[in-house]
Order: structure tokens, then sequence, then C-alpha cells
């Protein structure tokens, strides 16, 4: 991690220092810039480069002066150095989001980071009113009869929600803070199960421990589950239903889909396995088995084809400040654009989607653009 100090915001001098350090390190380059600069004075600005640009304005002076402040960078820099883009993009908006001001303001957050969320695609009220809409399906809030939904007025739903929410618009998305799940007594059923053997029907909720899977042989009077019959499915994220195909499927199956539907905590990553089984259309029960295993191979992204392109140059290795110098001198949107293309992006019903080990083949429909 690495941060700048300077007599003043504007001042041309500057000196780096590279965390983690001492306190004899960081007093040992102060003195030498305030008393062998080209004029005298004191450090009045700091100012984080590369990774910790999103402590400008948040690390103070007095912080480099005591040794408890440099313990507290000590430790901030052996996060931020491993961080993720992704956690890095959700760290900022999470700070943005709680108007971080200080250092231990940065620290409570980091080290609870968990309790937000970033949501690329959303930038705009009426983004965020079209995502409230298109998930209803899943939340069972905002449901509205498909023949009015082209009349909905989705930049208000999306503005009267924001603050309900607990969210805000970062430059990386929405951030918001998760909603606490309700305690309960059992784990929450990803599936349901209707078995019938020849003498004995039952309903066995998934994911179920091996004691409750032996249950349900008991109640259906059988030794193994090759024995009966698979008579019905139900997902608590009802539009699975449609996407994950019957064929092929197995209690054993079944029990470890909904262990990985489970693992989905939230609306964004169930989104995203919805449009990955769109686009892949698997023919089988094991096939969309597989797609919820490998689920980190699939990314959602945002609708913004600029957005995009910018995220085309931090993936080669540009940061921040040359991204915005060369803001203005470049058609980010057209570099969006064609990457899109180059990358495989489909659009899906449930957003922009892409395969990260290998790019979706180009969609049927030939001399039609994909936005």
């Amino acid at each position: 991690m690495m941060l700048q100090i300077r007599k003043g915001i504007l001042d041309s001098e500057k000196t780096d220092i590279i965390f983690p350090t001492t306190l004899e390190t960081v007093q040992t380059e102060m003195r030498g810039l305030e008393e062998f600069g080209k004029s005298y004075g004191v450090v009045r600005s700091v100012s984080g480069e590369g990774p910790a640009q999103l402590l400008t304005g948040r690390v103070k002076v007095d912080d480099l002066n005591t040794e408890a402040g440099i313990q507290n960078l000590n430790r901030l820099a052996e996060v931020i150095d491993n961080m993720s883009d992704e956690t890095l993009k959700l760290l900022s908006g999470a700070l943005a989001l709680e108007r971080a001001a200080n250092l231990d303001d940065v620290l409570h957050i980091t080290d609870s980071l968990e309790q937000y969320e970033l949501f690329p695609q959303i930038r705009t009220d009426e983004d965020l009113g079209h995502f409230l809409v298109d998930t209803s399906f899943i939340t069972g809030k905002f449901s509205f009869p498909e023949k009015t939904r082209p009349y909905l007025d989705y930049a208000k739903i999306g503005a009267e929600q924001r603050n309900t929410l607990g969210g805000a618009y970062t430059a990386h998305g929405f951030v918001k803070r998760r909603e606490e799940a309700p305690v309960q007594e059992e784990a929450p059923r990803a599936v349901v199960l209707t078995l019938m053997s020849l003498e004995q029907s039952d309903t066995l909720i998934l994911p179920a421990s091996v004691e409750q899977l032996e249950q349900a042989k008991r109640a259906l009077e059988i030794e193994d589950f090759s024995q009966a019959v698979i008579a019905g499915i139900d997902y608590t994220v009802s539009c699975l239903g449609q996407l994950i195909p019957m064929d092929c499927i197995s209690v054993e199956d079944a029990n470890e889909m909904a262990h990985c539907l489970q693992s989905l905590k939230t609306d964004g990553e169930i989104m995203k396995y919805c449009a990955a089984l769109e686009v892949e259309q698997p023919s089988t029960f094991t096939g969309a088995l597989d797609i919820a295993i490998d689920i980190e191979d699939y990314e959602l992204i945002s609708d913004s084809e600029r957005e995009y392109g910018r995220q085309v140059l931090c993936r080669i290795g540009a940061d921040d400040e040359l991204i915005d110098t060369i803001d203005g001198y470049m058609d980010f949107a057209q570099l969006g654009r064609d990457s899109m293309a180059e990358d495989g992006v489909r659009r899906t019903e449930f957003g922009l989607v892409r395969r990260l080990s290998s790019p979706f083949p180009p969609e049927p429909e030939i001399g039609q653009s994909m936005l």
C-alpha cells in the first residue's frame, strides 16, 4: 500500500511511503520533505496511490505521527494489498455509503465488509427500479402484471426505494447494506422433492442431512432412492423450475443442488445463476448442477458499454488515475462494444452475463446488434 505526503494538496513536491513500515521510517520521510525540499513547510496532505486511493481524505497527518496510527495503517495495508479488484470496489462503495471520514471509520468498515453488497449493473434510479421489478419473482415484492410493465415509472420506483434499501450510487455501481436474514429454527429450504415408491409417498426438503435422507427412505419403505420415483420438484426461486431440466435427476444430485443454491446468498448471485442457465441451456439436471458448482466461472456485467470499456482497461493493468487521465480522449463505449463481442457477452432476461473460462459463442441471430 502506498501513501503520498505533500506540504499542500497542490504542492508538486511529494514523498511516497510504502506500508507496512515503521513510525521511525515515516517520520524520517516527513522530516526530509519538510526540511530539504525546495521550500520549508510542514506536511499537510496525505493521499492514497493505486488501490489505496480510497484512503485519500480519510488518512490524516496525525495518523502518521503516532505508533498506534502506523500500526493501524500497517494492518490496513495487509488487507488492501490482498484484495481483489471486485472487493476493492465494494470497499470503496461502502466507504462512500457510510461517509467514512477517518482511519477508524475505514478500519471498522473493512472489518465488516461482509455486511455490504455491490450491484455493478445498477447506476441510476431507473436501473434500480428495473432490478426491483425484474427480481420480484425472487423477493415477492414489486410484482406487477406483465402487461403493465411498459407503463411503469421505473425511475420513481427506484428513487422511492433507494433510501429504504440503505444504498447509494457510487463510481462502481449501487452499494447497499445487506438485509439481516431472519432467524430461523432450521436451514431455509432450497429444493422440495415429492417422492413416490410402490407403497408410499413422501416430501423431502433439501438440503437434508444424512439422517434426514435415511428417515425419508424409512418413510418410503425403501433401501435406496433408486427404488423411488421423483414425482415433482419445487424451488424456492420459482423461475428455476423453467430453467433446470428434470432429466437425469437423482435425490443425491438434488441435495447437492440445494447446497449450491443456499450458497448463492444474494439476489445478484441468484440472478447470475439464472442468466448462466438461460445461455447454457443445459439438457439435463446434472448439467445444471455443474453450472451451479462452477458459478464463479460466470460474471454479471453492467449494461453500460462505457463502463465495460473502463473495466477492460482495468483488467489489462490500467489504474484509475490513468483511466481518468485519458477520459475524454478515448471512446470507452466503442471499446466496451468491441470487447463485449470479443468476450462473448450475452443478454438474458436476468442481465448481461459472460463466461470467464471461454467466451460464449455468438448468438444465432446474424447481423443483429447485441445491445
